[in-house]
């Protein structure tokens, strides 16, 4: 036997026994919760057409990509807000109301595997097509905030900030694709000092060159934005502060505005986006749990322009957060061992039917055992309850 059919592929692993029942039911739970806002889970292939990605920002190099007979070229899917954009615009075209969509997905993205990032995970998320108004913004985010709740968090912070911020910023400095792209990479990769030189490189005039060196550092909450108002010059830069500020009034009406504050530098790999977007951050946690944003375009790709809303909640990032945090999301239930004697098999096998109907988690014994060797299995297994047949 070789040594690799020992282990599993770079960047993905097992789950156990136990870990896996929690997961399950923390994705059930989320799921349950998307449910009960409106939103109807749906399904899409694990792999897709590359076209079908093209122009989003991806595959880049992080797709996993394989032929089929036909020698077309397809991919494992990186994210679900495509897929499920050309599922709408294709399977549900003369459907013209508001659609609330949920999923639960393995995706599949190859990464530097660390802490909280795989080249396989999983999953929940949902998106709202046909709502463009701050209200549509304001209940994702409420959304956005409950299914952390829900999913066993209380110490979180969701950072909101607006595409439309920053593109506004690189309009007003004339910035050529290129010096645009540096920016934004700069951004993404929290680089202050690579910000700085991009900056000075492109000459930009003085007042608005150093909102874009302050930009890693605009945190704050409603406060910044009324400032920021009075500083920029650029209408579309005013218009997304204004935007974000009637978002963040709506997401009051939710209860949810203390877990709310704002980075206006804040930016995203998916260079889909076009107008809010935003990250959810865990006390003591160096990576994004949650994040999402409207894109309004992505749609007219499809052929069937729609404004569009949505999140992502990365399931693996949950379960590795709760676990440093020292807690349990799921108590897994009782297990009550059923053993028996010589002899005496068939009236075991109806025992443990019996209580299996009236909901026990029950594991049967496979085989007969004394009562000696019974109390040993419960030892070893660390049962809590038990019956033994004689």
């Amino acid at each position: 036997m070789t040594e690799t059919i020992l282990q599993v592929p770079y960047g993905t692993r097992d789950v156990l026994p136990g870990e896996a029942a929690a997961r399950r039911q923390m994705e059930d739970k989320i799921c349950s919760l998307f449910a009960l806002w409106g939103y109807d889970e749906v399904a899409t292939p694990t792999f897709e057409y590359l076209d079908t990605f093209a122009g989003m920002g991806q595959p880049g190099a992080g797709a996993f990509k394989f032929f089929d007979r036909k020698d077309n070229i397809l991919m494992l899917r990186t994210d679900m807000t495509t897929p499920i954009a050309r599922m709408v615009a294709t399977r549900m075209r003369k459907d013209e109301s508001v659609k609330r969509l949920s999923y639960r997905a393995q995706l599949f993205r190859y990464e530097e595997a660390q802490a909280g990032r795989q080249c396989e995970f999983t999953q929940c998320g949902i998106e709202m097509m046909g709502a463009a108004g701050a209200a549509a913004d304001a209940e994702v985010i409420a959304l956005a905030v409950s299914t952390l709740m829900e999913a066993g968090l209380k110490d979180f912070n969701i950072t909101l900030g607006h595409m439309e911020f920053i593109n506004g910023l690189i309009e007003a400095a004339t910035l050529t694709e290129e010096q645009a792209k540096d920016i934004k990479h700069c951004l993404i990769r929290r680089n202050a000092a690579g910000l700085e030189n991009v900056v000075e490189a492109a000459k930009i005039p003085e007042q608005l060159a150093l909102i874009f060196k302050e930009l890693l550092f605009l945190h704050g909450g409603i406060a910044l934005l009324e400032d920021m108002q009075k500083r920029v010059l650029s209408r579309r830069c005013w218009n997304a502060l204004e935007n974000l500020r009637e978002i963040y009034e709506l997401a009051k009406a939710y209860g949810v505005e203390r877990y709310l504050s704002f980075d206006l530098g804040l930016t995203r790999s998916l260079d889909y986006y076009t107008g809010m977007l935003f990250e959810g951050y865990a006390a003591g946690m160096g990576y994004s749990l949650i994040g999402g944003g409207r894109y309004d375009n992505m749609m007219q790709r499809f052929g069937k322009p729609c404004p569009a809303t949505g999140f992502a909640l990365g399931i693996d990032r949950i379960a590795l957060t709760l676990e440093r945090q020292g807690k349990q999301f799921v108590k897994q239930p009782e297990t009550l061992f059923v053993a028996y004697g010589e002899g005496k098999t068939a009236e075991g096998i109806r025992a443990a039917c019996a209580l299996r109907k009236d909901g026990k988690r029950v594991k049967l014994a496979d085989r007969a055992m004394t009562e000696t060797e019974m109390q040993q299995a419960v030892q070893e297994n660390h049962y809590s309850t038990w019956k033994y047949i004689g």
